[in-house]
């Protein structure tokens, strides 16, 4: 792992050249033509974490959450199923959750008698985990924790995508991950049928709050790079609030006569409604450290 060959798509390989897909947001998005991971090149690297997942990003709808607090049970129930599944590979031990947010993921690992520790840059969500929660959450980002400590399992819930340079991410992911420990990881299937027919329209691409897209095929290939192998793959039995769903669809429609007053007009009526999400291009993964 010391030899490592720094490439923008995060890769340990020797990757040849780029290509442009499309521009979003402002944002050129690119694809490596080897291991065909897509990101975007940030513009603030500097200030990009307390910019974009500043209260607004769990507030204030767009690209993030209408309201991030409301969806604590939903987050709680999926913290306990991938618990469950983690139990198939591993006893309970440690484990480090990534971007926990307030910590609900982590709450369901904790009622299934796991040990947790959160890392969340958001001081507002990771104060409220750890005083309503009485989580162990500490205040940082990624790149700037600190720590001796190796994990039996890492998540990466919806985590992955964010990671301003992947390649150091992925350095620091192997390094907190014990020899044969596990990295949970769910992320969104660029390659699926529902990304590639909604094209730069699909609501994933919505930089700079995502900057990295992968397929199944791509992200083994950025974990096996980094010392991992891919153990099993499935399906999240995902479920959405109603207005978190109502805002995605409104982010990524053409804009039309009355369209607020419509969408306004949906949240009222089914707004409180907690819906399956379709998991058609959305998958979870899990990873070994050789």
């Amino acid at each position: 792992m010391n030899n490592r060959i720094v490439n923008n798509c995060g890769c340990t390989k020797e990757c040849s050249s780029e290509q442009l897909l499309f521009e979003k947001n402002g944002y050129q998005i690119y694809e490596c033509e080897k291991c065909k991971v897509q990101f975007s090149n940030l513009k603030d690297t500097k200030n990009h974490i307390t910019n974009v997942y500043s209260d607004d990003y769990f507030f204030g709808g767009g690209a993030g959450y209408p309201n991030y607090f409301e969806e604590r049970k939903e987050l709680y129930n999926s913290g306990i199923r991938y618990a469950r599944i983690i139990s198939k590979y591993r006893v309970a031990g440690k484990v480090l959750d990534i971007g926990c947010a307030a910590g609900f993921y982590l709450q369901g690992f904790e009622k299934s008698g796991w040990e947790c520790v959160g890392i969340e840059p958001n001081e507002t969500v990771a104060e409220y985990g750890r005083k309503e929660l009485n989580l162990n959450i500490i205040t940082v980002d990624l790149q700037n924790f600190q720590t001796d400590e190796k994990f039996d399992v890492v998540n990466l819930v919806e985590v992955i995508g964010h990671f301003q340079d992947l390649s150091k991410a992925m350095l620091k992911v192997h390094d907190l991950v014990k020899k044969e420990g596990l990295v949970l990881v769910e992320s969104w299937d660029h390659r699926s049928f529902v990304a590639r027919f909604f094209g730069k329209k699909w609501h994933e691409y919505s930089p700079p709050s995502v900057t990295n897209w992968f397929s199944q095929n791509s992200l083994t290939e950025l974990f096996n790079s980094n010392g991992f192998d891919l153990v099993t793959t499935g399906r999240p039995d995902k479920k959405i609030k109603g207005t978190h769903g109502l805002e995605i669809v409104y982010r990524n429609t053409p804009q039309f006569i009355f369209k607020t007053s419509l969408f306004n007009f949906l949240k009222f009526v089914i707004g409180k409604i907690i819906f399956p999400y379709p998991p058609l291009d959305l998958k979870w993964y899990i990873f070994k450290k050789r």
